[in-house]
Formats: structure tokens, sequence, C-alpha cells
């Protein structure tokens, strides 16, 4: 039977990080500079409007002009559309270029042109398929709630008719075991379609429910591997907020006088004393970014390599 190993897939995209860190690098940059950059900008331009409209906002108790407050409410509430589309589009083009790019270094490793990087069909097939994939995952995701709410509070109703409270306290057990039966029937749905997005990008095509038949089988080495996957994630999370704990520490008395500094502005001109962290947070964000791609995105490459180089096949129907 194909198969593939969990932990190997699991940690390959350290072995990313480390044969290619200045790809990495790169990447980061360019998260910096077609999404961060541009969000922060869109942030600091935005920052005026919010500030004024949280400092101009009554006291408790006291009246106040609807009709104003509303129409500070209907500027920044348009203001954040655009940054909103700003940050979707941001969003798709990151997963689609950078995605493809992590994809490239661990299914073609010997194609280092251009940092792994490339602008054309493979990325928009991992861009589509991945929005595509978000898009059905939420709205699956409030059917199935919405239909295992209904059911359950149908249950618990009858159960409490037939038994009264200790009818009740099965209805809510049994509500409580149905509720983990969707999830675990949610996820295992998931994980069938999780090899969409390398399967896009090796083929160079959109290609979706064709994950089905290609990883039946697999579920379980699935789990196992975004169970490891996860505990890795929290360690590097962990990590990351030791250094910023370590900094914070170090640079508290910068940091405790420039909280003094900025009780004596005025809000509007908090963005302006702020700004040099703001952006020295996001470029150290882009870079942390681009290593948490690659270890999301490369596992599941590995995964695809290690199960088509094993022989399952990409052609079977799809079935359960």
């Amino acid at each position: 039977m194909a198969r593939f190993s969990a932990a190997e897939a699991a940690v390959s995209g350290f072995g990313v990080i480390a044969r290619a860190p200045v790809a990495v690098l790169v990447w980061g940059a360019v998260m910096l500079v077609t999404v961060f950059l541009p969000v922060l900008g869109l942030m600091a331009a935005m920052a005026p409007q919010l500030i004024e409209l949280f400092a101009n906002m009554p006291p408790p108790g006291a009246s106040a002009d609807d009709a104003e407050v509303m129409a500070r409410m209907m500027r920044l509430q348009s203001s954040m559309m655009g940054f909103n589309a700003l940050s979707f589009l941001g969003g798709a083009v990151i997963k689609g270029v950078i995605g493809a790019a992590v994809f490239r270094a661990v299914l073609e490793p010997d194609n280092k042109r251009w940092f792994y990087l490339r602008l054309g069909s493979q990325e928009l097939w991992v861009a589509l398929v991945t929005l595509v994939q978000g898009v059905l995952f939420m709205m699956a995701y409030f059917i199935v709630l919405l239909v295992v709410a209904l059911v359950c509070v149908i249950l618990v109703l009858i159960c409490k008719a037939i038994g009264g409270d200790a009818g009740m306290a099965v209805g809510i057990l049994l509500s409580v075991l149905l509720g983990l039966a969707a999830l675990g029937a949610f996820v295992w749905a998931a994980l069938r379609l999780s090899m969409a997005a390398p399967m896009s990008f090796a083929q160079n095509k959109f290609l979706l429910f064709e994950s089905w038949p290609f990883t039946r089988g697999q579920v379980g080495r699935l789990v196992g591997m975004c169970l490891l996957l996860l505990v890795l994630l929290l360690l590097a999370e962990m990590v990351v907020y030791a250094v910023v704990g370590i900094g914070a520490f170090l640079t508290w008395d910068s940091l405790t006088a420039l909280a003094e500094r900025l009780k004596t502005l005025p809000p509007q001109a908090w963005a302006g004393v702020l700004w040099p962290i703001a952006t020295l947070g996001v470029v150290v964000l882009s870079f942390l970014g681009a290593a948490a791609m690659a270890l999301f995105y490369a596992p599941w490459a590995k995964a695809y390599q290690e199960l088509t180089a094993s022989g399952v096949s990409q052609e079977t129907p799809a079935s359960v």
C-alpha cells in the first residue's frame, strides 16, 4: 500500500529553511513589499480617523449626537473596505506566489532560479485552488454548524420531554458526541481535499476534488502529520515569544519612557511617534511569515511527493 512518512513530511519545512535560507529571506521581502507595507500605509492613513472617532466619543451617560457618530462610523467603514480588499488580494497573491515557491523548493529543488519565485500559471492555480478551498470550507463549516445546532436542540428537547431533567442531561451528552462526530467528519473531508494545492502545482492545472481519491487510505497519516506540525509550530511560536520577551526586558527603560511620552501627547500625535516601531514590527513579521509559510506548506508537498513516488494514482475516479 502506498504511504508516506508523517514525521518526515511534518519537519520538511525546516529542511527548506536550512537548504535555502536566502530564498526564505527573499520571500519575506516579497511579502513585505507586496502586502505588509501597503497595509501599513493604509493603516497609517486610517489612523487619524480612528483616533478622532474614539477621541470624540462622549463619556458614558452623556448625550451624543447619533447622526454625527454614525457619519464618522460610515467614513471609517468606507476606509476599512479598502483595507479589507487590499488584505484579501495581498493574501491571495502571497498564497499563490510564496506557496508555489515552497512547493517548488520541495518538488523541484534544482529549479533554484529567482529563489524559486515565479509568476506564472502554477502560481495562479495554487492561489485559485487555495481560494476555492477556503470558500468551500467556510460554507461547509457554517452549514454543518447550523444543522448540528438544530439537531442538538431538537434532541435535547425530545430527551427532556421523555425523561425530564435526567433525559435532558442525556440529550446534552448525545449532543456533545454528535458535535464531536460532526467535527471529526469535517476534518476528515478537509484532509481528503488537502492535496489539491500541491497537485495543482505539480500538474499545472486546477485540481480540487481529484485530491479525494489521491488521499484514500492516507487520512490517519495526514492527521499524524498535522498534529506533529502543530506541535512544531507551537514550539517555534514559543521561541519567538521568548525572544520578544527578552527584547522587551532589555529595552524596558526605553519602553517605559515611550509610554510616559505618549501620556503627554494628544492621541492624534501617537501615530507619528509609534510609526518606527510599527514599521520594525511589520518587517520582522514579514520574515517570520515567510518562515511560517515554509513550515506549513512544505509538509503537503513532501507528502504528495512521497505518495506519488510510491505509486498512488492521480487519475483514479473519486470514491470514498
